[in-house]
């Protein structure tokens, strides 16, 4: 099966509970998939969370990571064959 370059999907996965509400991730994502979690987490910090209506704009670009301090997100490519996933 044919894999089109044009059908990739990436998303990020951010560990809340490593998370200290920095915000560098936000600063940096090209596509504003980042935000603030309304909820808490152990450091008593809103921490960054994938905003849900966004998430799919993901590009996999890994520059949330790359500037994440704590180590807390980890950014995942993959791609869908054409005519869908079997």
């Amino acid at each position: 099966m044919l894999i089109s370059e044009g059908r990739k999907t990436s998303y990020i996965i951010i560990e809340k509970e490593k998370c200290k509400a920095c915000r560098y991730c936000i600063a940096v994502c090209p596509k504003g998939v980042i935000g603030l979690s309304q909820n808490i987490n152990r450091f008593g910090v809103n921490y960054a969370e994938s905003i849900e209506h966004k998430a799919h704009e993901c590009n996999g670009c890994k520059a949330c990571a790359i500037m994440c301090p704590d180590l807390a997100i980890s950014v995942y490519r993959s791609r869908i064959p054409e005519g869908g996933i079997a």
